[in-house]
């Protein structure tokens, strides 16, 4: 389905469409009492402070195609669309989006009733707001303006008590606060309740409120996107107050998802290294990860936990790893997180869980190397392989790297589920959040004609100890002399 969209001149500051761009797939109509948009002056503000964290030519295509569509407003000034989903693939860009538009907002209370701004980002984990917000927030540093940094406090505040706050995406957000607009960052994994509980009755006296639901394509467990999605799939020719923008593959059945063409078709932004990862992606992920992530589309929800409930109960211990150690390290699909555990004497414990993956070669060799480690495994087959090289080059690491084959990981996946299923269980797991998480929520991928875990944000630290457990039995040289890791 595809709207009757109007040509982009109808929107000023948009541009025509570059080859490096593509239409959405799905875009909501004109609004009928749409005069004018606030977009070019968005773009403007957000190219002269320079927002994006990396040297970058300006705002993209469709970025100034959804804020001229989303900040449309009426003869009085009012903002016309108090609801905009704006839906693409991963890594489109949508960050540098969101940073521009909570920025602006918050410098528009002249603009919006006089009326101090408070805008409140929110995302299902309080670091993916962080990530967006932080950039932003160097620059207010520099401009002069109030920025707090401190965890679960972080705002910025303009001269007129304007602010940008940050909060996890929970029952509470936005309770106690008036706000002039809220952010959802990755709709697909937030509740419904979040929003239309906490976050929209704290915007009932705003001067044009308006939330943004920003994300990727979700399962059928996703109750806030599916609804206002359908709602917005359902007015598209008649617009109803929720303006929906998504580029994305159609649902179709007999779609061939091995076609390049059809790649560059879901894309906001298409060139040549975006081919290259929507590529990789087709060639290492499981077909469920790659509609979602790289077509943007719709998938069923997840299987059931493959671990029985109880089962942390069994495995989680307070004792730490001890012996001869071995180490093992997982990064998360597009490298935004990396976790490291340590195994021994059949005890595996989380050593560091920090985001982005550039830290992980160094850190490797700095444990390996203080404590003696027999052996570092990594899964070859998944994101870590791309650490293979520098690990290799690690002169602590020498004879003690154990890469893993995607034959092998569907083999230790299997080892570690019979040991922590064991009555009593041969694996224990030392008390740590991440690990209660990666327990209660483990699933299970293809891999090959086997299977292997599902790379969830806490499966992160579940397929670490995969790969520490099958390094520790594989360790290509002896071990030095046994430790305890403190």
């Amino acid at each position: 389905m595809v709207t009757r969209a109007a040509p982009a001149l109808e929107w000023p500051g948009v541009g025509d469409m570059p080859a490096s761009a593509r239409w959405p797939r799905l875009m909501t109509g004109p609004h009928p009492a749409a005069v004018g948009t606030y977009g070019p002056d968005a773009v403007a503000w957000g190219e002269a402070r320079r927002l994006h964290p990396r040297p970058s030519a300006g705002t993209r295509w469709w970025q100034r195609l959804a804020l001229s569509r989303a900040l449309e407003h009426d003869a009085a000034g009012s903002l016309v669309w108090p609801l905009v989903i704006v839906s693409a693939p991963r890594q489109a860009g949508k960050s540098w989006l969101e940073r521009i538009v909570c920025g602006w907002r918050i410098d528009q209370g002249a603009r919006f009733g006089g009326q101090e701004q408070a805008v409140l980002h929110v995302a299902h984990k309080l670091i993916a707001a962080q990530e967006v917000w932080r950039p932003a927030a160097r620059w207010a540093q520099r401009s002069g303006l109030g920025v707090r940094w401190a965890n679960g406090e972080q705002q910025i505040e303009t001269g007129d008590g304007s602010r940008w706050l940050l909060q996890a995406a929970n029952d509470g957000a936005g309770v106690a606060f008036s706000l002039s607009m809220s952010l959802i960052d990755e709709g697909w994994r937030v509740a419904r309740s979040v929003f239309e509980e906490a976050i929209e009755p704290a915007m009932a006296e705003a001067d044009s409120p308006q939330t943004w639901l920003v994300s990727t394509a979700g399962t059928a467990d996703s109750d806030l996107m599916h609804t206002y999605r359908a709602a917005a799939i359902a007015t598209l020719e008649d617009p109803s107050g929720v303006l929906l923008i998504e580029w994305s593959a159609p649902p179709d059945p007999d779609l061939d998802i091995d076609d390049p063409a059809v790649w560059q078709a879901a894309q906001a932004h298409w060139d040549e290294r975006r081919a290259a990862w929507v590529a990789r992606k087709r060639a290492f992920a499981d077909e469920r990860a790659f509609r979602q992530q790289a077509l943007n589309q719709w998938v069923p929800s997840l299987t059931p936990p493959v671990l029985e409930e109880g089962t942390w109960g069994r495995v989680g211990t307070r004792r730490g790893p001890a012996g001869v150690l071995a180490l093992g390290a997982d990064v998360a699909e597009d490298h935004s997180r990396a976790v490291i555990v340590a195994y021994g004497a059949g005890v595996a414990e989380v050593i560091e869980d920090r985001p982005q993956a550039g830290w992980v070669a160094g850190r490797l060799g700095e444990l390996a190397a203080r404590h003696g480690a027999a052996a570092v495994g990594i899964d070859g087959s998944g994101p870590a392989r791309g650490l293979a090289d520098e690990l290799k080059s690690r002169a602590e690491l020498a004879g003690r790297l154990v890469i893993l084959s995607a034959a092998d990981m569907a083999a230790a996946s299997g080892q570690l589920l019979d040991a922590l299923t064991a009555v009593p269980p041969r694996v224990g797991l030392r008390d740590h959040p991440l690990m209660a998480a990666a327990v209660t929520s483990a699933r299970k991928r293809r891999c090959g004609g086997a299977w292997a875990w599902e790379r969830s944000d806490a499966g992160l630290a579940l397929i670490a100890v995969t790969v520490a457990a099958w390094a520790g039995a594989h360790a290509p040289e002896p071990a030095d002399e046994p430790q305890v890791f403190i």
